[in-house]
């Protein structure tokens, strides 16, 4: 099928040949996006059809209590017609009321279905981004703190302007159109980093289920290397993200790709100490033994309980 105007194209001609940790096969699956234009103009009307239905419920109300020119009733007529106006009018401002209350249910519910839900659009954001919204970083799950993202932006600009090495960090609350976090790492180093894409890199932090994945070009994965670069992925953001602390995986796994393709040394993953709980529980065979003691010192019990006082028995009658 030919793609329409509003789609949007989210692979670029792939002639350099790039390497990725754990690549999944890219899916040809899109979804139109909604202009900025649109949505104003569903937006809009709807203010119009609320505005609408407000205003014929309020007149078809006020012609339903209206009195009829020109007719002549009779005078039981008029007093059962002024007794029921006096009735209608105690309720008047209530139903202006409920009809303003409908009429305003009506714009929100048009404005919900204009702007869209934040949850149905995680991932699209992304992929419908021309380029990170902030530096190198596109936070959209949200999880990153503010002075996290502004010393992660000065060292990637540090290691793209005096390395050479581009990186750009994403996070997403969770996946919609990708079959995983590597194959939107690869969609988006294709769009992001066309010109350049062998000396790029994209590392993707889904927080849904802490799934990362760092995929970059040639030269990249080159001077970073694989196990490196699984090691950040999997011991360093995937660690932190698991324990509930995206935020410090996501900082810690730039500063070990930042020194890596400096030439520093790399810091390496964090120490997980080990905590080794004692049992609290016995296990069968314990339980099983215990069961056996038991029962013998039950019967010893049982067997003194009635021998000694029979003993005693026989020799106070051999006395006698």
């Amino acid at each position: 099928e030919t793609p329409t105007s509003g789609d949007v194209e989210h692979h670029s001609p792939t002639k350099q040949r790039t390497s990725k940790i754990m690549m999944a096969p890219l899916l040809p699956s899109r979804r139109p996006s909604q202009s900025k234009a649109a949505k104003c103009l569903f937006l809009a009307a709807a203010c119009v059809l609320a505005i609408v239905v407000f205003t014929r419920t309020s007149s078809s109300s006020n012609l339903q209590h209206a009195p009829l020119a020109g007719v002549r009733a009779p005078a039981a007529q008029m007093r059962m017609s002024r007794s029921i106006n006096l009735r209608t009018n105690a309720r008047k401002s209530d139903k202006w009321m409920q009809n303003l209350g409908e009429g305003v249910a009506a714009l929100g519910l048009a404005g919900s279905m204009a702007m869209g839900t934040p949850a149905l659009a995680s991932e699209f954001d992304v992929l419908d981004a021309p380029k990170p919204t902030n530096g190198y970083i596109m936070d959209d799950t949200p999880c990153l703190q503010k002075g996290s993202e502004k010393k992660m932006n000065e060292d990637l600009s540090f290691l793209e302007v005096g390395k050479g090495y581009k990186l750009n960090v994403i996070t997403t609350r969770k996946l919609e159109d990708s079959p995983d976090a590597d194959t939107l790492g690869q969609r988006m180093l294709d769009k992001w980093s066309s010109s350049d894409k062998a000396n790029s890199g994209v590392l993707v932090l889904v927080g849904k289920n802490s799934e990362v994945a760092l995929v970059g070009g040639d030269k990249f994965l080159a001077a970073l290397g694989e196990d490196t670069a699984g090691s950040i992925a999997q011991e360093t953001v995937g660690y932190f993200a698991s324990e509930g602390r995206p935020n410090q995986g996501v900082s810690e796994g730039v500063n070990r790709i930042r020194a890596v393709l400096s030439g520093e040394a790399d810091p390496g993953p964090p120490v997980i100490k080990s905590q080794n709980k004692e049992r609290t529980y016995k296990t069968k065979d314990e339980v099983e033994a215990s069961k056996g003691a038991s029962i013998q010192v039950v019967g010893a019990l049982l067997l003194i309980a009635f021998v000694v006082p029979m003993l005693q028995y026989a020799g106070y009658v051999q006395k006698e």
